[in-house]
């Protein structure tokens, strides 16, 4: 039997030493990993199946804050998109009295905000409009989820009036659909929060410098229809560019300019020095490839761009993708499917036939703003379009998904990478840096957003504050990697060289997800799950698997809600990683 004591300890070498999530005072971050959330107790269960109905069936709510933000997690039921084609709304009773404001199931509320609507009113006595981001309402994710995050500002002010004046405020949660879910449940009496002033927000340190000079810096910026070329906003870019110095850049929505008009305006934003040149490549749609490396190969991919280059004796494969927006699911999705299908062509000998190990990465505006499927197809390769592209595949080298840059802005709590305050959409994470972290390591990562960065801190970096909002409504996006140094081992050595144990997907997930390991040899392995406290709850496979990767369903429909541990063991060695049960 495992001692799963033993496990913690190796638990601790999954961490990263990119952005490090474990020894920051804030613990809440906007960004699609609800694990950030464990900790926090839950603040009201709402009854299952209390719907009648209604898509919309709320169950667990956590709530927290710190003196700058407030912090919600939802779990709402069914799949569904929050920013969209819902009915859900937050009232907030912002004096506790219910003979003031609106009247509704028990509160008198000041304040609601509309989600699928993407609008809210306050009334100070008189009813006032007002958007996500005239309360700094930032939500996660953008693509459909059962499970969201969102975080409001606490100094937040409406026409001038201070809408979180006291120490607490009464609350709940409606859907406003036929026979709609209401938390807490009708007769269940009022929520109220009260704000812990013990917790203060510290900033995740950041550089937007490079951590070593050999690192690649590579930045996806969608520069807004062509808006890079304007002279009104060349002092804007400007300052970004000689803040960012990238290497390779993947440029989206040029439409009226060439590649060799974007190389000769960042040449100016950023000199050649001796023995330096910017490349350029271009395939006729608005996705443009420019490089301090040479670009060997391109292939237009539908709306999107395969650029092959030459890192000096090692080839880079680059997507630059920029599929369809906003309600257009379905050509998205085909998009996704047909440039994904390529890596998959390429590795295998067609395509660009790149070498076995060459590093990927793929980037762009991916409009992610719909069915979580298209994230999905991104990140694992599972193609939906089957019979126009092709089989499924693993991306990476070791048979296992992508990894998700998902870096944060700096000294802010969020990812958005997409942001408009003329827009009813909030600020989201529509941008993306995926790649293959089998050879390639993460090192530092940005989403560089100007207004929520300190003034100290752009006087460093010789910014200004609007700089990324008057340049574009995208942000620039930015990686830093390192090509890892992969060393085979003789099969016969004793030491198993690939045996590893890779994370779950989907996580977080209801009620089934796929845990997926990899082992040098046909060996005897043993693959069990164990709850938060350590106690067995399940052995998933015990007994002889071949050399290669591997694949075991994890079925959890008896288990309730929770961080779950999955270890895999062989002749005595333990690997384990966590998984998060959310139903």
């Amino acid at each position: 039997m495992i001692n799963f004591l033993k496990i913690f300890p190796i638990l601790l070498l999954g961490f990263s030493s990119f952005i490090p999530q474990c020894s920051f005072a804030q613990s809440i971050s906007i960004d699609e990993d609800f694990t950030d959330w464990e900790n926090v107790v839950v603040y009201y269960e709402d009854a299952s199946g209390d719907n009648a109905g209604s898509p919309i069936d709320f169950k667990t709510l956590k709530i927290t804050n710190d003196d700058l933000y407030i912090y919600l997690y939802l779990e709402v039921g069914d799949e569904i998109n929050l920013q969209q084609d819902n009915e859900i709304s937050l009232l907030l009773d912002l004096d506790s009295n219910p003979e003031t404001g609106e009247f509704f199931s028990g509160i008198g509320y000041e304040l609601i905000f509309n989600f699928g609507q993407r609008n809210g009113q306050f009334y100070n006595p008189d009813e006032q409009n007002f958007n996500s981001y005239d309360v700094g309402l930032v939500s996660s994710p953008t693509v459909t989820s059962t499970v969201f995050e969102i975080k409001i500002n606490r100094d937040t002010e409406i026409d001038g009036t201070p809408v979180f004046e006291n120490d607490f405020f009464d609350f709940l949660i409606r859907s406003q659909s036929s026979n709609g879910d209401l938390l807490p449940d009708n007769g269940s009496g009022t929520l109220t929060y009260s704000f812990n002033n013990e917790n203060t927000y510290k900033a995740r340190p950041y550089s937007l410098k490079k951590k070593n000079a050999e690192d690649i810096r590579v930045l996806s910026y969608n520069v807004l229809r062509d808006n890079l070329f304007e002279a009104s906003v060349k002092e804007n870019y400007q300052r970004i560019f000689q803040a960012i110095k990238p290497d390779i850049i993947g440029l989206q929505e040029v439409y009226n300019n060439s590649g060799a008009d974007a190389a000769a305006l960042i040449e100016q934003f950023s000199p050649s020095g001796s023995e330096e040149q910017w490349y350029h490549a271009d395939v006729g749609n608005d996705n443009l490839m420019v490089s301090r490396f040479p670009i060997t190969k391109q292939k237009a991919i539908s709306g999107n761009a395969a650029y092959l280059l030459d890192l000096g004796g090692q080839e880079l494969l680059t997507i630059v993708a920029h599929p369809p927006c906003c309600s257009n699911n379905e050509n998205r999705q085909r998009e996704i499917d047909e440039f994904m299908a390529f890596v998959r062509d390429s590795k295998a000998g067609q395509e660009f036939d790149i070498e076995k190990r060459t590093p990927i990465i793929v980037l762009g505006d991916m409009n992610l703003v719909g069915f979580s499927e298209q994230q999905k197809t991104l990140l694992t390769g599972d193609v939906v379009n089957e019979d126009s592209f092709g089989p499924d595949f693993n991306p990476d080298w070791d048979g296992t998904s992508f990894e998700d840059l998902k870096p944060q802005n700096p000294e802010l709590p969020t990812t958005f990478t997409w942001y408009s305050s003329g827009s009813s959409f909030s600020a989201g994470r529509l941008d993306y840096i995926v790649y293959s972290d089998f050879v390639l390591q993460a090192v530092n990562g940005f989403s560089l957003h100007t207004p929520g960065m300190h003034p100290d801190s752009l006087q460093v970096y010789g910014l200004e504050a609007d700089d990324t909002i008057i340049a574009s409504d995208h942000l620039p996006l930015v990686g830093d990697f390192e090509l890892k140094v992969i060393t085979s081992r003789e099969p016969d050595s004793g030491i198993p060289g690939n045996f590893r144990l890779h994370q779950n997907y989907p996580n977080p997930f209801n009620p089934s997800t796929n845990i997926y390991f990899e082992v040098p040899k046909i060996s005897p392995v043993k693959l069990e799950v164990f709850d938060g406290l350590g106690r067995k709850v399940r052995t998933l496979f015990d007994g002889i698997k071949s050399a290669g990767n591997h694949s075991v369903l994890f079925e959890a429909s008896d288990l309730p809600s929770g961080i779950y541990f999955y270890a895999l063991s062989q002749n005595g060695l333990i690997i384990s990683k966590k998984m998060l049960l959310v139903k």
